[in-house]
């Protein structure tokens, strides 16, 4: 009784956010369409922190920040909205953008569209790939209780499940990041202490090996340098 009650303040819990959210989203769009873009964002942001950001929404918001001059949060929002869409006709404004302010990390290739595609049908992904899972799983076990052993079946089985996990945990996924400062300092080590490599401006993307929690670990021209957390972006 009591794990139905939880359920249902849960559910409803939930129907109230999405209606919430819609009623926000409806708010942020009216105030955009009426080139009151900086209220806007306002409401697009608390939508966006509370994770239920649309493409259509990450386009409006980077379109904003453009208009601002903000180009790093610009070039956030629009490669958010790329990883959301696989709309390849973004990879056009972002480098171009890149290029006048001179920044690097942001080429783009088949991968990172196969990436992106995943990304946005990851749901449909997941159901196709469990489904399977669940039918050739049905198929072995009627094959073993008749004595005979699938192996290409098992074989397959197995990778249907690494793919399973591979999707729904986002593994498929290269962690990038935006360094959000200017003058921002690499170091050879995870400590004030350790050498300077080089002092770069905000807005270069980079890709990410590893974060604690004050440092992060980067790939900088083909070299290992750390970063505090506070001056880059995760995307």
């Amino acid at each position: 009784m009591i794990l139905r009650l939880i359920a249902c303040y849960i559910f409803l819990g939930a129907v109230f956010l999405a209606k919430s959210d819609v009623k926000k989203i409806s708010q942020a769009d009216s105030l955009f369409d009426q080139q009151k873009y900086t209220e806007a964002f306002d409401v697009y942001e608390t939508i966006f922190l509370s994770g239920q950001a649309s493409a259509s929404m990450l386009l409006r918001m980077a379109f904003i920040k453009d208009g601002l001059g903000n180009y790093v949060d610009a070039l956030y929002y629009l490669d958010l909205y790329y990883k959301k869409s696989a709309d390849k006709s973004v990879v056009v404004k972002i480098e171009e953008l890149s290029s006048e302010k001179n920044l690097s990390g942001y080429q783009y290739d088949d991968s990172d569209f196969f990436r992106a595609v995943l990304h946005k049908h990851q749901q449909e992904f997941q159901l196709v790939l469990l489904a399977l899972t669940i039918l050739l799983t049905a198929y072995i076990f009627r094959k073993r209780k008749q004595n005979e052993r699938p192996v290409t079946a098992t074989v397959f089985q197995l990778i249907l499940l690494v793919s399973l996990i591979f999707v729904s945990n986002n593994l498929f996924e290269e962690k990038k990041g935006i360094i959000s400062q200017n003058s921002t300092l690499l170091r050879s080590g995870p400590s004030a202490g350790a050498d300077p490599v080089e002092l770069v401006g905000k807005g270069h993307k980079v890709d990410i090996i590893d974060r604690t929690l004050v440092w992060t670990k980067i790939r900088w021209n083909g070299e290992d340098v750390y970063v505090r957390n506070g001056k880059i972006r995760i995307i």
